[in-house]
């Protein structure tokens, strides 16, 4: 049986990856064509330290 804060960490990443999922459609879609270039490199940036992230927490969540 898991831990409750293993349940946490699952159901963080199940979030996070829902949010990278949602952004990845925002920059690959048309939305992206009224945005400065400044805020395209940083949702870019945000983009991959969410997946660094998920990473992480998938590596955890193999340790439980």
């Amino acid at each position: 049986m898991l831990e409750p804060f293993q349940l946490r960490v699952y159901k963080e990443k199940e979030d996070l990856d829902e949010k990278i999922s949602k952004l990845n459609e925002f920059l690959s879609g048309d939305g992206t064509r009224n945005l400065a270039l400044e805020d395209l490199r940083l949702l870019s940036d945000q983009f991959y330290v969410m997946h660094e992230y998920s990473k992480i927490l998938a590596r955890r969540i193999s340790r439980f």
